[in-house]
């Protein structure tokens, strides 16, 4: 939003303000779109470990009143996959064995996703209310959201305050008896703060509980033997684990993350950032993240990004790579999730941003990025590493 008063004084310089877009950009806070838009798009992803998305998106933003915003989406995600997942839980045709080298069984599923938000501008605070609702075969949520944007100290300083509900029903596939809740309560605040005409920092803090199912249905458990139930991926042996138990997480979930991010603006056309992320949460996770980023305008309304992410993680404390307890003992939690092993993973994106005017007072925005991202398991039977390539397109008309 522009300053009430359009002099030098009180509007950062050019630089500054590339620099206040690519910020947000990097920290997945949406920019200020035009009055009015329509937005279509597609995301798509593939991996090493036999899984494809497919996600088209199409979002439309109007103008109510002067003051006031609504944005509506529809979003859906196709996903294909014989992953590990799949191939360790038994889920080959019913009547072949390894030897007979039988096909994977894939499996195809769609999410579908509604939002709706609207927000208002109130003197210097920004309120926004949003609500989204998300179904699946075997899983629908619905979750609401409350934000406040308030611009502080001249508008050199903008605090924002969130507040997130979220509620899941988990079902299971073919057993229409199988209805478990999942809620999430989430806050989030972000302080960003501008240091000078070409230097701008921004500290978040986010924090959730979790209470309910948060086990996979479709996942099985290992107990001796080599920790699998099915099909052995290296070898194609069937799993010899003695005994296969479904998955067992912890009910309850307190989860923080704390960052910290800067951008400079080194001339009218580059910028830089960097960024840490420290997450840690109480099944016993700690989770480091950095983020590096360049940002180059070679012509008036056009940015080409390059960005950079490692991040590394430790194990649940209840993960174990196999279980293999003595006779007669009780393991409370059992997990075959690789996301609660020990994992790190390398990521590096291309990103462009183009801005043409088609007639007075039309424009059309068009958004190109591709990323490959390299994960490695040091501690998950059956899963050493994958390899992922993703890319998306969009197109938004300016109104």
């Amino acid at each position: 939003m522009p300053h009430p008063v359009d002099s030098p004084a009180t509007r950062p310089s050019r630089a500054a303000a590339r620099a206040l877009v690519c910020f947000t950009a990097l920290l997945a806070v949406p920019a200020v779109a035009a009055a009015n838009e329509g937005t279509a798009g597609v995301f798509i992803r593939g991996d090493s470990d036999a899984t494809i998305v497919v996600s088209p998106r199409a979002a439309v933003q109007v103008d109510i009143e002067e003051e006031t915003q609504v944005t509506a989406s529809y979003m859906a995600d196709v996903w294909t996959s014989a992953s590990i997942d799949i191939r360790t839980a038994a889920t080959r045709p019913v009547g072949t064995r390894a030897e007979e080298d039988a096909p994977y069984q894939w499996i195809t599923e769609q999410r579908d996703q509604l939002d709706l938000s609207v927000s208002h501008q109130l003197g210097d605070v920004n309120l926004l209310g949003a609500y989204y609702y998300s179904g699946e075969n075997d899983y629908w949520s619905h979750g609401f959201t409350l934000r406040a944007t308030e611009e502080l100290f001249g508008k050199s300083t903008t605090l924002t305050q969130s507040l997130r509900y979220v509620h899941d029903i988990v079902g299971r596939s073919g057993d229409p008896n199988f209805e478990q809740p999942l809620d999430t309560f989430g806050a989030r605040l972000v302080w960003s703060q501008i240091l000078s005409p070409d230097a701008i920092v921004q500290a978040v803090w986010e924090g959730m509980y979790r209470t309910g199912f948060q086990s996979s249905v479709y996942r099985f458990v290992g107990l001796g033997g080599n920790g699998m139930c099915g099909i052995d991926p290296e070898n194609g042996e069937l799993g010899t684990a003695s005994l296969c138990v479904p998955e067992a997480h912890p009910s309850t979930r307190i989860r923080n993350a704390f960052v910290l991010q800067g951008r400079y603006a080194f001339s009218d056309d580059t910028s830089g950032g960097i960024g840490y992320r420290f997450y840690f949460d109480d099944w016993g996770i700690y989770s480091h993240t950095a983020i590096a980023q360049i940002a180059w305008v070679p012509a008036e309304n056009q940015s080409l990004t390059i960005r950079y992410r490692f991040y590394t993680q430790t194990a649940a404390g209840f993960y174990q790579a196999r279980y293999d307890p003595p006779p007669g003992a009780q393991i409370r939690y059992v997990t075959r999730d690789r996301e609660l092993s020990p994992t790190f993973s390398n990521r590096l994106a291309f990103s462009y941003q183009g801005l043409a005017h088609l007639t007075e007072g039309v424009d059309l925005k068009v958004a190109f990025a591709v990323g490959g991202t390299a994960f490695v398991y040091p501690d998950f039977v059956g899963l050493d590493e994958v390899y992922a390539l993703d890319g998306t397109l969009s197109f938004t008309l300016e109104l």
